[in-house]
C-alpha cells in the first residue's frame, strides 16, 4: 500500500495494495489460529476409552462374593497362557445405589442374573437388573487367593466405581464431584485413581485395614480432591484392593 493509498467505503472494491495487505493480514491470522488450535487439541487429556452397555441387558452366570464388595465371578472360557480362570465383575444397582441389598441372600451361592455391561480398561462390572437373580444348583466355588503387593503410599483421587468404570467419561475429577459424592453415599464402592502404583496407573478398590468396606465418613469430604493413603495393596483375581490406614488420609494442596 502506498502513501497515496486510502479505503473507500462506498466503492465496490479496495485499491490493490489495501487489498493485498489485508489478505496477507487474514491469512497470518488464520494461520496463527489453526496452530493454536492443534496446539490445544494435542495438550488435552482423551478420555479413556470406556462402555456402559445402557439399555442392553446380558445373563451371567458364577459365583456371587458379597464381601468387600459384592462380585459376581465367571468362569473363563479358556484359561491359556496364564490367563485367570476367573472374570471378576463388580456388581452394582440402578442409579446411585449399590446391589448389597439385593445379593445380601445369595453370599457364596452359585447363581444367574441380568444387567448391562459397564467396562473400562480392565475394569468390569455390573448393574444389575432389580429381582433378576436366581439361585442355580449348587457347584464346586472357585478359590482364589488374595496376594499382597507389599505396603504402598499412594497419591491419587478418590472415586465413584460406577461413574469411573464407563457410565460418565470421564468420571473423575472437580467437575465429577457432587455426582461421585452422591454415588458412594448411595453404596456405590469406592476406587482409588493413582498413576504411581510401582510407576504405572492403576484403579485399586479401596477398603479399610481388614478388607472390610471402608466408612464412608472416613472419605466422603475427600472425594475428587488429590490425596495421600497408606495401607497395604492387595490382588485378588484381576482385582486389585487397597486396604487403607483411614488416619493416613492426608489432602494435598
Amino acid at each position: 500500500m502506498n502513501e497515496q493509498e486510502f479505503y473507500v467505503g462506498y466503492l465496490p472494491k479496495a485499491s490493490s495494495g489495501i487489498a493485498r495487505t489485508v489478505r496477507m493480514t487474514v491469512g497470518f491470522l488464520l494461520l496463527i489460529a489453526v496452530i493454536v488450535a492443534a496446539g490445544f487439541a494435542v495438550v488435552q487429556r482423551t478420555f479413556a476409552p470406556s462402555f456402559f452397555e445402557f439399555g442392553k441387558v446380558r445373563s451371567f452366570e458364577g459365583f456371587l462374593e458379597t464381601k468387600p464388595y459384592p462380585t459376581l465371578l465367571v468362569r473363563r472360557p479358556g484359561t491359556a497362557n496364564g490367563q485367570l480362570p476367573y472374570s471378576r465383575y463388580l456388581l452394582v444397582a440402578t442409579g446411585k445405589h449399590g446391589a448389597d441389598s439385593q445379593v445380601a441372600a445369595f453370599a457364596g451361592k452359585h447363581i444367574q442374573l441380568r444387567g448391562s455391561l459397564i467396562y473400562r480398561g480392565g475394569q468390569t462390572m455390573v448393574e444389575l437388573v432389580t429381582g433378576s437373580i436366581i439361585a442355580l444348583p449348587d457347584a464346586e466355588a472357585p478359590i482364589e487367593r488374595t496376594t499382597s503387593l507389599d505396603a504402598q503410599e499412594l497419591t491419587g483421587e478418590i472415586v465413584d466405581s460406577k461413574c469411573n468404570f464407563g457410565v460418565m467419561n470421564p468420571g473423575e475429577g472437580k467437575v465429577h464431584r457432587d455426582c461421585a459424592v452422591r454415588c458412594l453415599s448411595g453404596g456405590i464402592p469406592p476406587a482409588f485413581v493413582t498413576q504411581n502404583l510401582m510407576g504405572a496407573p492403576a484403579v485399586l478398590l479401596l477398603v479399610g485395614p481388614g478388607q472390610e468396606p471402608l466408612n464412608k465418613d472416613v472419605f466422603l469430604k475427600y472425594v475428587a480432591q488429590p490425596v495421600r493413603f497408606r495401607g497395604a495393596v492387595l490382588k485378588t483375581g484381576d482385582t486389585l484392593l487397597f486396604a487403607v490406614d483411614p488416619a493416613s488420609l492426608t489432602l494435598l494442596r
